[in-house]
């Protein structure tokens, strides 16, 4: 490990010391969510369980994951298949007569804001070179995101991966009662690089001033249903497609596959 991450993993356990626990279940997940000592937890957690925006799992299917396994197509091939006009296109659920139906694929039906705005542009480009987690986008976007996965893919065959270096993967749970996903925040790149690499559990821990649990029992009290921009059944059957998760895009017939 060069001398520079070295001391930044140093460091970082210094300052944010992490208390590391295997995750084998679902049950597991939302157990930990309502862990209160010190040190905070990392959560070591099989890449079946983890989740990209649009219910992607990680896994040999996912686009990122696929992209490094398989070269730069398959990412290209996600984009042109996966390119939804609304949240229910994106997700695959029929909409009909239902409030909600047309609002944008990139809305989150759980999130709380003073601002319901499309994502902004990532590094150098602006977000008229569209989203990671669905097309359309440019030549420039699929370029920049094979290089991110590249660039990290190699680094951490060259060095190994410690989090405290690198940065810990983030994000919270999403329950239904009867099963569980971690949906990731911050760190789609480095989970696909991990799981691409043959890792058998991702560390990954609660993103700080997010909720660490969503649970659908709580879903008329979501922001979007409560304001009456969503229908309840919309917003639940949203959650139903993280937790049984996805491992590609959508056909041009509009399903989820």
């Amino acid at each position: 490990m060069p001398i520079l991450t070295s001391l930044r993993a140093s460091i970082g356990r210094k300052l944010r010391p992490h208390r590391e626990v295997e995750v084998n279940s679902p049950d597991g997940l939302v157990e930990l969510a309502h862990w209160i000592e010190r040190p905070a937890l990392r959560l070591l957690v099989p890449p079946e369980l983890l989740r990209m925006q649009g219910g992607f799992v990680y896994g040999a299917a996912h686009p990122f994951v696929a992209a490094l396994m398989a070269g730069v197509d398959a990412l290209r091939e996600f984009y042109a298949d996966c390119q939804p006009r609304t949240i229910c296109d994106y997700y695959g659920i029929d909409g009909h007569g239902r409030a909600g139906s047309d609002l944008p694929p990139w809305e989150i039906p759980w999130y709380g804001r003073s601002k319901r705005t499309p994502p902004p542009g990532e590094l150098e480009l602006g977000a008229e070179h569209g989203v990671s987690f669905y097309g359309p986008v440019t030549e420039k976007k699929i370029d920049l995101e094979m290089r991110r996965l590249q660039k990290i893919s190699e680094a951490i065959t060259q060095n190994g991966y410690d989090p405290d270096a690198f940065g810990d993967i983030q994000g919270y749970i999403l329950d239904d009662g009867t099963s569980a996903a971690f949906f990731v925040r911050g760190g789609k790149h480095r989970a696909a690089a991990l799981t691409a690499l043959g890792h058998s559990r991702i560390p990954v821990t609660f993103r700080s001033g997010w909720p660490r649990l969503i649970h659908s029992v709580d879903a008329g009290r979501w922001p979007l249903v409560r304001s009456g921009g969503m229908e309840n059944t919309l917003a639940k059957a949203i959650l139903d497609v993280y937790i049984r998760g996805r491992t590609h895009g959508r056909g041009n017939d509009g399903q989820a596959t």
